[in-house]
């Protein structure tokens, strides 16, 4: 058990630090933009759809991607299977256990957003005059925003399970990369789970069709995930140690 919890002492040292250093500062870029435009914007809506929110959050979840993805590779002299070996545990559990630990970051990431969307939108409110808000202007933001309606999906169940699908599923092929990179192959999956990710986590209410297609599309990285490191494609010397 102590090899394991070896595993997770180096994913935590890789990129625990510069992970929270990426949320500080998409946060900080998030509340300075919408606190920019707040004196000028009409309505919370009209605020939102200006991007304050959304283009630092894309931002920050492709840099903490290529962050994930990026723990683990050989890079020119720095090899990373010497620092693994030294662990004496078998490739698929440092994948497991990155899978795990890069699904548990995004995550995170969602969290954080969510609570960060929340805070400026209550600020927003507090901050007009009354006879322009109500106690229904932020739940009715984050109905009408397809952003917050998918960082916070209230009643629709299929939102919150694509949410995890799509965090198991860019979580896995984060992890993949580097072990097809150790092995001289590309892991295309990473940008394909980011692009799916980026272009279908906002969603407006009632758009089942588009969250059925997110998640097909998720079940089929997953996998093909699957197929590279159990299927004929994975090294069959994995299950020894490295």
């Amino acid at each position: 058990m102590r090899r394991h919890g070896s595993v997770l002492l180096w994913l935590c040292r890789s990129s625990l630090s510069p992970m929270l250093l990426l949320l500080l500062a998409a946060g900080a870029a998030q509340a300075g933009w919408f606190l920019a435009g707040m004196g000028r914007a009409a309505s919370l809506e009209t605020l939102l759809a200006g991007g304050a929110l959304a283009v630092p959050a894309a931002l920050c979840l492709l840099l903490l991607c290529a962050l994930l993805a990026g723990v683990g590779c050989d890079r020119g002299a720095a090899k990373c299977g010497f620092t693994l070996r030294r662990l004496r545990v078998t490739e698929r559990a440092v994948l497991l256990w990155q899978w795990a630990y890069n699904t548990a970051c995004l995550l995170l990431l969602w969290a954080f957003e969510l609570l960060l969307a929340f805070g400026l939108c209550v600020l927003f409110t507090a901050r007009q005059e009354p006879s322009l808000v109500s106690g229904q202007t932020v739940f009715l933001a984050f109905l009408r925003s397809p952003l917050l309606h998918g960082l916070l999906p209230l009643g629709e169940w299929s939102l919150w399970a694509r949410n995890a699908l799509l965090a198991v599923t860019l979580g896995g092929a984060c992890a993949l990369l580097p072990y097809k990179q150790r092995r001289g192959r590309l892991g295309w999956e990473t940008p394909a789970a980011a692009t799916l990710a980026l272009f279908s986590f906002p969603c407006g209410v009632g758009r089942w069709e588009s969250v059925v297609l997110t998640l097909l599309l998720s079940a089929c990285l997953l996998l093909q995930i699957g197929v590279a490191v159990w299927g004929r494609e994975g090294v069959s010397g994995d299950e020894k140690t490295l």
